[in-house]
């Protein structure tokens, strides 16, 4: 493809270098036959003004008596100053007594003529008025040539031309002017004629012909120049597609493998999983979704999900889902089987979007929770029958909440005490006992203990809570007996909010305690007898958890092993994500580009061709105008036809008004140039690799592509672009990739003032650019409007792929994203943000040059 390219163009430059060789000559020949034409028809003039003076001079010679016969010399003084170039001038009468006049033989000029001298012979018929008789004569007229030129205006008009006159006199040539060669290297020819006389005059250039144009040169230059150039640009052009189909064969590949083992671990999972469209028919099934419901995938896809399975419920459930637009609905539903049986299916449905962003379809996945919808009302009916048990046992359990109150799920229904009431009247000296908080049966302090236990029990339901309650009575009749009471409590968390009691007296225990300190010493002593078979078993008991530490220690260094696996792969995943994202966003900026570049291409030249023709156009109406003025000066009175025609038309008018349309038309003229130039700065597909540019041209592009963006419509008013521009040098960069990232970034401040502006109409819409140098390091671009702004949560995952905050169907994701990498990948810049609501600004750092990295 690059030689036939390259071949092609090749025969184009040939074409076009022979083109204008063949114009060129045809051009020279037209200019050098204009001249001999003038040339022409002044020899002609002179000729034919020579040969009316001698007629003149020999008809007065025929009735002068004093000259000789039978020929008359016309000597005359005046006649040679008048017309130097007459030499001699003899007129020879003859009689005739006939009627017609008798044909006079021309006399064949004399052999001795001197060059640059030519003999004309010139018939006359004259009367003699003396003698009545009818005579014939003839005139001998012999002029020099060379100074017939000198005379005339011919010297002016041959100046640059070599050229030659001859006549046929009989079977020769006589050279009457010029060098005889003139007529042998390809002249320009013409014949002059006067009165019966034809000869021939040649011209060539004076320094000779050109062989070729001058343009010829450049033509084949430019021409090779722009065929090699074309040929390695192609061949580049080819080099890159033929990289990036590789890259895409190679990405579609492992998509293809990733997709393959998706869909075996889709399905291979045990839960139903299912890819509905926008009318709730099946497009995808797991074969745990066909096995479990009873149906193969084509006789799922015949109908919508919720009509094959019967359920009502999961229709409304897709409906809502597709209303809502909600990341994930959850709930179960009933569903029947292909049997008949009825199960219960918790179902999460989701909303799938596609790459523009609208809904495409939903997924379904669904857990069978028949079991667990039975046990949930088993669960209830004991959980009733536990809260009656409750209720019945009254001596050693008992449920309270967080604040010591106790629960009861019967209304009307009188506490019970929750001690026996006979030990407890005698623990406080109270014949009797009721109430309906802790308050009410135990001491501040005990109350105070038992609500921690309760707390700590409900905000740590894993561990246990047990505490021991020493109750003393009020008043002892024997205070050197030991008359206290220990309880112990038990504190489980029951329910929601709640805590279950179970007490118990241990006061027996507790005496008890004291008989086996006595005997603790006895123990200690069989204990340290005990104690080298418990230190030689405590060793062997070391080595065992030593060993086992180290298995579990490996067996975490392989978890952490396959955890890293599992982080390597999201991450490829997500790089492939970003790079296909990445793709089709280059794809669409190169389209758009080749657009750009194509439109300015084929309207620059139209519209130079427009604006160069305006200038002669103006020039040519004021020399008509000028005409007219003129005419209207001499003619001041025009007839009644002009005259009205000069009313009907409003001249005047006509006159102002039409320089202000010639005014116009150049003003819309450059204003078309300025948005071509805009265009092919914005596209820069003339540019590859890194080059110095000015980053304000590229601002300015960008905004001028967006101007369409920016003027109002409707109610909304026009954006104000406000420009604080620095003195900046030129940034090494991708021009292109820069101008996307401005692109982007214009972009979502117009779409965050539309929003704002729906909203709320004031203040004016309006974006500020200003730039920056930033001391050796580089330059520095801030972007700031006033739209809605970006919230605080959502701006550490502004830069984020595929994240964006608008709407469904109107934001990709990647905008932002795409600037990043562009910013710090590519050119190892900065881009950050910061935003309030009402206010959100940019700020871009490039360097000078990405490739310099300062020591």
């Amino acid at each position: 493809m690059t030689f036939a390219t390259g071949l092609v163009l090749g025969l184009t430059v040939i074409f076009i270098d022979q083109a204008e060789r063949r114009r060129f000559q045809n051009q020279t020949r037209q200019s050098v036959l204009e001249q001999l034409n003038t040339v022409r028809s002044l020899l002609e003039g002179q000729l034919t003004t020579h040969l009316l003076v001698a007629q003149n001079w020999g008809h007065q010679a025929s009735v002068r008596p004093t000259l000789a016969a039978p020929q008359r010399v016309i000597p005359d003084s005046r006649l040679q100053q008048d017309y130097p170039a007459i030499r001699n001038l003899v007129w020879t009468p003859i009689s005739t007594e006939s009627d017609s006049p008798p044909a006079i033989p021309r006399q064949p000029p004399p052999e001795g003529e001197s060059p640059g001298e030519v003999q004309l012979v010139i018939p006359l018929d004259l009367i003699d008025q003396s003698a009545n008789a009818s005579l014939l004569g003839e005139l001998s007229l012999t002029l020099d040539l060379e100074r017939l030129v000198e005379e005339s205006p011919l010297g002016e008009r041959v100046s640059g031309l070599d050229w030659a006159l001859r006549r046929r006199v009989g079977g020769t040539t006589q050279l009457l002017l010029g060098e005889p060669a003139v007529f042998s290297n390809r002249p320009v020819r013409a014949d002059v004629r006067f009165s019966q006389e034809v000869w021939q005059i040649a011209a060539r250039p004076a320094p000779g012909w050109t062989a070729r144009s001058p343009l010829q040169p450049w033509i084949r230059i430019l021409g090779t120049a722009a065929t090699l150039g074309a040929m390695l640009l192609l061949s580049s052009i080819l080099r890159r597609r033929q990289r990036y189909s590789h890259l895409t064969e190679s990405v579609l590949r492992q998509l293809y493998q990733q997709e393959t083992q998706y869909r075996s671990m889709a399905d291979r999972t045990p839960v139903l999983l299912l890819q509905l469209d926008l009318d709730g028919v099946p497009r995808f099934a797991n074969l745990y979704s066909q096995n479990f419901l009873g149906y193969d995938f084509p006789t799922l896809e015949e109908t919508p999900l919720a009509q094959r399975l019967g359920s009502p419920e999961l229709q409304d459930l897709v409906q809502e889902a597709q209303q809502t637009q909600t990341v994930a609905l959850s709930r179960t539903v009933p569903i029947r089987r292909r049997n008949g049986e009825q199960v219960w299916i918790n179902w999460h449905i989701c909303l799938l979007a596609d790459q523009l962003g609208g809904p495409r379809g939903l997924l379904c996945i669904g857990y069978d929770v028949s079991d667990r919808q039975g046990l949930q009302t088993r669960l209830m009916t004991a959980e009733a029958h536990l809260r009656r048990l409750f209720s019945l046992i009254g001596d050693r359990l008992v449920l309270v909440d967080r604040q010591g109150q106790y629960c009861s799920d019967y209304q009307g229904e009188v506490q019970r005490p929750h001690l026996g009431a006979e030990s407890f009247s005698k623990l406080r000296g109270q014949p009797s006992f009721s109430g309906t908080c802790l308050n009410d049966s135990f001491a501040d302090a005990d109350v105070e203990q038992i609500l921690t236990a309760v707390n700590r029990a409900m905000t740590y339901p894993q561990q246990e809570c047990h505490l021991c309650l020493e109750l003393r009575p009020a008043e002892s009749p024997h205070p050197e007996v030991d008359s206290s009471h220990w309880l112990s409590l038990w504190v489980f968390p029951f329910l929601e909010g709640a805590a279950l009691l179970w007490m118990q007296d241990i006061s027996e225990q507790q005496h008890l305690k004291v008989l086996l300190e006595q005997t603790q010493g006895d123990i200690e002593a069989r204990v340290r007898d005990r104690t080298a078979q418990i230190y030689d078993s405590n060793k062997r008991l070391q080595r065992e958890v030593v060993e086992r530490m180290q298995i579990e220690d490996a067996l975490r260094r392989s978890e952490e092993r396959e955890r890293d696996k599992a982080r390597q792969l999201e991450a490829t995943l997500k790089q492939l994500k970003r790079t296909q994202a990445q793709l089709v966003q280059t794809e669409k900026m190169s389209s758009l580009g080749q657009l750009a570049a194509g439109m300015a291409h084929e309207i620059n030249n139209p519209v130079n061709f427009i604006y160069g023709n305006l200038t002669p156009v103006r020039d040519y109406l004021e020399d008509l105008l000028e005409l007219l003025h003129r005419y209207q000066a001499h003619y001041p009175q025009p007839p009644e036809a002009i005259a009205a025609w000069y009313d009907e038309i409003e001249l005047p008018f006509l006159q102002e008004d039409l320089f202000k349309i010639l005014k116009s038309m150049e003003v819309g003229a450059q204003r078309i140039q300025t948005i071509v130039a805009s265009l092919k700065n914005f596209a820069r597909l003339d540019e590859m690799g890194m080059k110095s540019v000015d980053i304000h041209e590229g601002i300015d592009s960008t905004l001028m592509v967006l101007r369409n963006r920016l003027m109002g419509h409707g109610k909304r008013p026009d954006i104000t672009i406000i420009k604080t521009y620095a003195e900046l040098p030129k940034v090494t960069c991708y021009a292109s990739q820069i101008n996307q990232v401005l692109m982007n970034l214009f972009d979502n401040a117009i779409d965050a003032i539309e929003e704002r502006l729906e909203q709320q109409p004031d203040p004016l819409p309006e974006i500020l650019v200003s730039t920056h140098c930033v001391e050796d390091e580089g330059i520095k671009v801030i972007l700031q409007d006033n739209g809605t702004g970006i919230p605080e949560e959502a701006q550490s995952q502004i830069f984020n792929p595929f994240f964006t905050t608008k709407i469904v169907g109107k934001g990709t994701g990647l905008g932002l994203s795409i600037a990043y990498q562009v910013i710090h990948e590519t050119h190892g810049g900065t881009i950050s943000i910061m935003s309030q609501p009402g206010q959100t600004r940019f700020e871009i750092k490039l360097p000078y040059n990405p490739n310099y990295t300062p020591g």
